[in-house]
């Protein structure tokens, strides 16, 4: 049987990693960043709408309740 010898980097399981690779992942990580900005400034007017719409539900039922009220 045939000795084998590993580096400290196999032994390890350590790689080095490759230039192309790191930039790859910066730009994937400011990708992502950009998209979490985009959705959370979308979530803040989507909540802001529906604010906007249950007040004008409440105004709307207040409504009715007064027809209601008028009928008696």
């Amino acid at each position: 049987m045939g000795k084998t010898t590993k580096s400290m980097e196999e032994l390890f399981g350590v790689m080095t990693p490759q230039p192309k690779t790191i930039e790859q992942t910066q730009l994937l990580r400011n990708n992502l960043k950009v998209q979490h900005q985009k959705v959370s400034a979308e979530i803040g007017l989507l909540e802001k709408q529906l604010a906007d719409k249950k007040e004008y539900l409440a105004k709307i039922e207040g409504g009715l309740d007064v027809l209601d009220e008028l009928e008696k």
